[in-house]
C-alpha cells in the first residue's frame, strides 16, 4: 500500500509543478499585457498552451490512479481534488492529501489570473478601438472579441463590456 501512496505523491507533485510553472507564465503574461508588449505576449502564447499541455497529462494520470483507488471517483468530480483525496484509506491519503490541497490552492490562483488576464486584454481591445474610431469606417460596425482560444474574432455578438464579477 506504501508503493501506492508513494505513486499518488509522486504524480500529484509532478502536477503541482506544472501547474505552479503555468501560475508562472500567467503572471508573466500579465506584465506583458499591461505593459503593451504585443511582440513577447504573443510568443509567450505557444508556451501556455504547451504548459497546457503538461498539466492536462498530468491530470490524466492522477485522475487514472484515483479512479484505481476510488470506485466513486467519477460521482465526485465537482469537488476539488483535496475532498476527493480526503475520501482515501487514511494509510493512503496522508501526504497526497497534503499535496492535493496545495494543488486546490494553485487551481483558484491559476483561474483569478486567467480572469485577470482576459479582463485587462478586453480592456486594452476596448481602448484601442475607441483610439482608431475616428479613423474607421462609420457606416461599419466592427465588432470584435476574444473568443474561447483568446483570438480576436470578427463578428461576434458583443457582451456588455467592463463587467465586475465577483
Amino acid at each position: 500500500m506504501n508503493s501506492t501512496s508513494d505513486q499518488l505523491s509522486s504524480i500529484l507533485l509532478a502536477e503541482h509543478d506544472s501547474l505552479r510553472h503555468l501560475a508562472a507564465i500567467l503572471k508573466e503574461e500579465q506584465q506583458l499585457i499591461l505593459n503593451r508588449q504585443t511582440e513577447p505576449l504573443m510568443a509567450l502564447l505557444s508556451k501556455i498552451e504547451d504548459q497546457l499541455l503538461f498539466v492536462r497529462q498530468n491530470q490524466a494520470r492522477r485522475d487514472q490512479i484515483l479512479q484505481r483507488l476510488l470506485p466513486d471517483f467519477r460521482s465526485q468530480k465537482g469537488s476539488g481534488l483535496a475532498a476527493r483525496v480526503a475520501l482515501l484509506p487514511p494509510e493512503l491519503r496522508e501526504q497526497p492529501l497534503d499535496i492535493a490541497q496545495r494543488i486546490d490552492t494553485l487551481l483558484m490562483l491559476i483561474h483569478e489570473l486567467s480572469w485577470q488576464n482576459h479582463v485587462l486584454l478586453s480592456h486594452s481591445l476596448h481602448f484601442l478601438e475607441q483610439v482608431l474610431a475616428p479613423w474607421l469606417d462609420p457606416k461599419k460596425e466592427v465588432q470584435s472579441l476574444y473568443g474561447q482560444n483568446g483570438l480576436v474574432q470578427k463578428e461576434g455578438k458583443r457582451q456588455a463590456l467592463f463587467q465586475v464579477v465577483a
